[in-house]
């Protein structure tokens, strides 16, 4: 017998009570206000794509999410922490989508470690637009490059990022899969810079080039590093 006491439980959380509490972000929400955190996430990622982190002001967010700034402060305690949810949240919607349109790609499944490089990898929108963790990776890189006050904000979530790299290549290393001979570090930055700079050079107007006509410069890039036989 289908439970439909329990279907509607998991979809509509608010019948378990009005007194009823979730955690977000380490605090205590009522389940019908999560959806303002998503259009507050939003406006501060398309607010900084326009302006840039510095000039982004937490007041024209709150114009864009249609929102009193007084709303946006009891979500997040102030703009670095609004830019540092956002980028984590960018970066994983660009995984979830990765890893749904490589599924369908099917060179890349033979050199798994490639795959999961490639799964990691800050890429455009089917319409050809910026990804939201593309702009916020920059953006990211950018402030604390300029802005040693914010380094300790941004700098550990992008290092956490580069870290994903840099396990893939290692495990690569230790399976036989990529020549121990190379640094691996440095394989894994090379990975995470092409994209990156890549995005960039389109931000500065440069034509972009399609993510099809990369697969086979990847493939023999991983052939280039597989163990000499």
């Amino acid at each position: 017998m289908i439970d439909f006491g329990f279907i509607l439980a998991t979809l509509c959380p608010m019948v378990q009570g009005p007194n009823m509490l979730i955690q977000v972000d380490g605090q205590n929400r009522r389940p019908w206000a999560v959806g303002s955190r998503k259009v507050i996430l939003d406006a501060a990622t398309e607010e900084i794509a326009l302006k840039g982190f510095r000039y982004a002001r937490i007041g024209d967010i709150a114009d864009r999410a249609k929102m009193t700034p007084g709303s946006i402060y009891t979500w997040f305690k102030n703009k670095e922490v609004l830019f540092r949810v956002a980028l984590e949240e960018a970066l994983d919607a660009q995984l979830a989508a990765n890893i749904a349109n490589l599924s369908k790609i099917e060179d890349l499944k033979n050199t798994p470690w490639l795959l999961k490089i490639a799964a990691l990898l800050p890429r455009n929108n089917a319409d050809n637009q910026p990804t939201a963790a593309q702009v916020m990776l920059i953006e990211g890189y950018y402030v604390s490059w300029r802005g040693k006050a914010k380094e300790k904000t941004f700098l550990p979530r992008l290092e956490q990022h580069f870290a994903s790299y840099q396990k893939v290549i290692d495990d690569a290393v230790a399976s036989g899969e990529i020549n121990s001979d190379i640094d691996p570090q440095l394989i894994a930055m090379l990975l995470l810079a092409i994209p990156t700079g890549l995005a960039l050079l389109q931000f500065s107007g440069l034509p972009r080039v399609p993510d099809s006509s990369w697969v086979p410069v990847y493939q023999a890039f991983a052939t280039m590093l597989s163990p000499k036989k």
